[in-house]
């Protein structure tokens, strides 16, 4: 009898050393797959960003969209795919440097003309209207840029006409600026919680907008149609399944921050 129970528990003992060898070698495995899978995971999304990247590359060069599912390499079972569209921003309501942050103290341009072939301005038709500028989000007054906004326009000289614009009472007890407009506004599906008034424009050629205090997105609506302001590149990579999408705003030359500072305007 005692050596029938010793040997059930040897065969209890070899039965739990199993599980346990077999309960790591699947949690190794298990791993391993994982590991895997996430390698391929990667290299595909890498594949994808940089045919995403090659997209973007081309359509700056040539200002030309690429069908969706143009093939960019193909290895084994694995194909790697981009497409590109390219849209003129332009119309009522635009997003100001292509709806990215528009960097503080340094701003961008709204052009209120259009464009030659070379991308120089043409000034022969200038921009009657008004204007609103909308900024900011809902982190609070304070924590939102200021806003100064410079209109460009003439008879020759060139003359400028500067506003500016502070929801922060605080900023505005030293700054003196105007009180932006609170109210949640929305300008091609970005929401903004701030709008100056409707800012009158006769003979308008350019308006630079400069945030202060923070760097902003800025949107704007216009009484009229904009001319173009620039083309919105999205480049979108696709490699064995996964897909990684860019979006570039290419707009036009820049003047320098100093002509809205100082007034260096030329007839």
């Amino acid at each position: 009898m005692v050596k029938n129970k010793e040997k059930g528990q040897v065969l209890l003992i070899i039965i739990l050393v199993m599980v346990a060898v077999l309960t790591v070698g699947l949690s190794v495995m298990s791993r391993s797959i994982t590991n895997l899978r996430i390698s391929r995971e990667e290299a595909t999304s890498q594949k994808a960003l940089a045919a995403a990247e090659a997209g973007i590359e081309q359509a700056l060069k040539t200002n030309t969209p690429i069908p969706a599912g143009t093939t960019l390499a193909s290895l084994g079972d694995v194909t790697t795919t981009y497409g590109v569209t390219i849209n003129q921003i332009s119309g009522n309501n635009v997003l100001v440097n292509g709806g990215n942050l528009v960097p503080k103290d340094e701003g961008a341009d709204i052009w209120l003309v259009s464009h030659n072939a070379d991308s120089t301005p043409n000034l022969s038709s200038p921009w009657n209207g008004s204007l609103q500028i909308f900024w900011g989000d809902t982190s609070g007054a304070c924590n939102n840029a200021a806003l100064e906004v410079v209109v460009v326009y003439s008879p020759s000289p060139y003359r400028f006409r500067r506003y500016v614009y502070d929801p922060c009472p605080g900023r505005r007890s030293n700054n003196s600026f105007s009180v932006g407009v609170s109210g949640v506004n929305v300008i091609s599906g970005n929401s903004f919680s701030y709008l100056t008034p409707a800012i009158p424009i006769s003979s308008g050629f350019i308006a630079r907008v400069i945030p202060l205090y923070f760097s902003s997105s800025i949107g704007a609506r216009a009484s009229s149609a904009l001319p173009s302001q620039g083309i919105r590149i999205d480049s979108t990579g696709d490699s064995g399944g996964t897909k990684r999408k860019l979006i570039v705003f290419k707009g036009y030359p820049q003047l320098p921050i100093q002509y809205f500072s100082y007034g260096l305007f030329s007839p």
